[in-house]
């Protein structure tokens, strides 16, 4: 992490500031995912990839309207891969949420104390985070018999024969519940992860590089026996589904699961106060190179499955669970050149093309600049030898500059006065930290990047068409708009053309005629790229109108002046004033409403479903006010998984009104309004 990041003072931030900063991590985080999850090829330690997303996760908390489209926060893991068969899981793999400092573990234990609304310390259990891959393993009756990745924490990927090859992973269990779904992680321990890299050398081939590396690549191979032949091991550290209660807190399940027969991690500890989980902490920090496998951190979570209960999830994780992390990896190597990088919203980014360096076994060519006041802040010139901490993606950041090391060949960098694609002017100002091209419809690389989202996994999930596949067909004029992609079946020369055949040109126009007819409404929205909609959003939008046509003109009311359906999108947890700029913004150009016209007559857009079990309060609308015996975030998180959306204000649109004592003027509005009314003990009543 940027030493200047790692000191950064969130309050003192401007909001074009922290949006650009947002953004730029968001971008990394989500190449760093698809290269972790999906590739089977980080290029950065959990460690340092942790650093990055506990920095993104503070400034999405102290700004969360600047959130951008592509949160990380809303999301888990990554797209299973077409090549595997789907696993749907049915109880979700979330990821945890990350911790760096004492403070931080301080923050994580009264938050707990806060939400439970205790003045006590609850019992903590300390375990080691493994650094391999997680994996879920289903028991019927006693017998294996489906195993998967993590996936995108809703659907993994089929790794069942796989699974089976791994040795003391049992095949058949004695005594265990009609169903059982236990997770846990592969594995290599160090030493076989020598062996292994000298047997790549004896056969002339390329080294591996990290033993999470040769896990995850063996355990999703097509081919069995290729997986047979890794030494995998597996660590056992939770359960998903299961027919009946087995245990009722952390320290008891390891031990049932112990008894039977799964491979257990002994390195643990049932902790009492924050000073024993630091001990643990630096324990296992100061003993880790003497393990014989990977870890990257320690996990805490509530020992008790109850309270665990309580605490529930948010977004990606759970409440109840953190992991604290070990430090991370520093370099130091000269910057060649800087670059600009034009995004789809028409943010410049300056990029640091870097003398290749090894970090961490990886090589590094480029790292993020992030903007124009950060190089002037840092006093960064072409031709100084920078220090480097890994803490994105493909591209890490600068921390600092050796001025030590300074030589008189130095060249102070200019930003450009006009777009590096399509020559417009930018929207400059020295004291904000965003510098823009406004030109919108016509900058080719707005449009490239556009497009390209238009096409990507999250959108409408063309296969065959990438980066350097969307950039060939602009280029040669193919297309300019998403609607030209579905008109390219008109054209008889694309086969001709370099780098493509007639299978491949088939392929491709069969792929977009699927995604064609099988649009849903929140990937349809998601795919039109308004800024600050990401899934999640996209999601929340979709539910909200059901209907493609009825979306469209709520949002075209909406750019006509009309409160309700302004203050209707405002209610929406996740949408703020600054979002509904954004809307209001995008909705207001014509060219915008053209190709949505344009969309909704090719497109065969599916109406929202909501997948989401139907609880009595699915629907509804409800207040908290007034003291309550429970802390009003737990009521609160209460009431939203059980379908129901809360919101602070009274209105004609509040079902139910949750008063507790000194419930004051909102009460008094509910019975003015002629709202229903309950008390705690019918709230209680009602969600059990």
């Amino acid at each position: 992490m940027h030493k200047t990041y790692l000191n950064l003072d969130i309050n003192n931030l401007s909001d074009s500031e922290a949006e650009i900063i947002l953004l730029e991590l968001s971008n990394e985080i989500l190449r760093h995912n698809q290269a972790y999850h999906q590739e089977n090829a980080p290029i950065i330690s959990d460690t340092e990839y942790d650093l990055l997303f506990n920095l993104y996760v503070a400034l999405e908390q102290k700004f969360p309207n600047l959130a951008p489209s592509n949160s990380p926060t809303k999301q888990v893991g990554f797209t299973p891969q077409e090549k595997f068969a789907k696993v749907e899981h049915s109880i979700p793999m979330l990821s945890l949420s990350n911790a760096f400092t004492a403070q931080d573990i301080t923050d994580f234990t009264l938050r707990i104390q806060k939400f439970l609304n205790i003045d006590y310390f609850p019992a903590i259990f300390c375990e080691p985070k493994i650094d391999g891959l997680s994996f879920t393993a289903i028991y019927k009756n006693g017998t294996l018999v489906t195993g998967a990745t993590r996936g995108n924490g809703m659907v993994g990927e089929d790794i069942t024969n796989n699974l089976k090859t791994i040795q003391y992973l049992p095949h058949q269990l004695i005594s265990a519940p009609e169903i059982l779904e236990v997770r846990g992680e592969v594995y290599l321990s160090k030493d076989d992860f020598a062996n292994l890299n000298q047997q790549q050398v004896t056969a002339n081939a390329t080294k591996f590089a990290n033993p999470r590396n040769v896990a995850a690549g063996s355990l999703r191979q097509l081919d069995p026996a290729i997986t047979a032949t890794r030494p995998l091991r597996y660590f056992i550290y939770a359960i998903g589904t299961c027919s009946t209660e087995i245990a009722e807190s952390q320290q008891e399940l390891l031990q049932k699961l112990l008894q039977l027969g799964f491979m257990v991690n002994d390195l643990q500890k049932l902790a009492n106060s924050e000073v024993e989980l630091l001990e643990f902490y630096q324990q296992l920090n100061q003993s880790r190179a003497d393990l014989p496998y990977e870890i990257d951190g320690v996990v805490y979570k509530l020992n008790s499955f109850a309270l665990q209960k309580r605490m529930g999830f948010i977004n990606r994780a759970p409440r109840f669970a953190i992991a604290h992390k070990f430090p991370a990896i520093i370099g130091k190597t000269k910057l060649l050149s800087i670059t600009i990088q034009v995004g789809r919203t028409g943010a410049l980014t300056p990029v640091a093309e870097l003398e290749p360096i090894a970090i961490g076994g990886v090589i590094v060519s480029r790292a993020s600049l992030h903007n124009y006041q950060e190089i002037i802040k840092k006093d960064i010139r072409i031709n100084d030898y920078v220090y480097l901490e890994r803490a994105g993606d493909v591209i890490p950041y600068i921390t600092s500059v050796d001025l030590s090391s300074r030589s008189l060949d130095t060249i102070k960098f200019s930003f450009p006065l006009s777009c590096p694609s399509c020559h417009s002017h930018l929207f400059y100002n020295e004291q904000d930290a965003i510098i823009k091209c406004d030109n919108h419809l016509n900058c080719p690389a707005q449009n490239h990047e556009r497009i390209c989202h238009f096409v990507s996994k999250e959108a409408l999930d063309i296969d065959g068409l990438g980066k350097k596949q969307v950039l060939f067909l602009i280029e040669h004029k193919f297309i300019n708009n998403p609607v030209d992609i579905f008109h390219l079946t008109a054209y008889n020369r694309l086969e001709n053309l370099a780098g493509w055949g007639v299978k491949s040109v088939q392929n491709l126009l069969d792929n977009i005629k699927n995604a064609a007819a099988n649009v849903t409404l929140n990937r349809f929205i998601y795919a039109l790229g308004i800024n600050h909609i990401g899934s999640v959003n996209a999601k929340l939008l979709a539910k909200e109108f059901i209907t493609a046509q009825k979306f469209l003109q709520a949002m075209e009311r909406l750019v006509a002046g009309n409160q309700e359906i302004y203050n209707q999108l405002n209610n929406l947890e996740g949408i703020g004033d600054k979002i509904l700029v954004d809307i209001i913004k995008f909705f207001g150009v014509k060219e915008n409403i053209d190709i949505i016209q344009q969309l909704l007559k090719i497109l065969t857009i599916h109406d929202y479903i909501d997948a989401t079990t139907q609880t009595i309060l699915t629907g509804k609308t409800i207040v908290f006010t007034g003291s309550l015996t429970i802390s009003r975030a737990e009521a609160k998180a209460t009431a939203e998984r059980m379908g129901a959306k809360v919101t602070n204000s009274i209105s004609t649109l509040t079902d139910i009104v949750v008063a507790g004592n000194d419930a004051g003027s909102k009460l008094k509005k509910a019975n003015e309004l002629g709202l229903k009314i309950i008390d705690e003990d019918e709230w209680k009543h009602l969600i059990t």
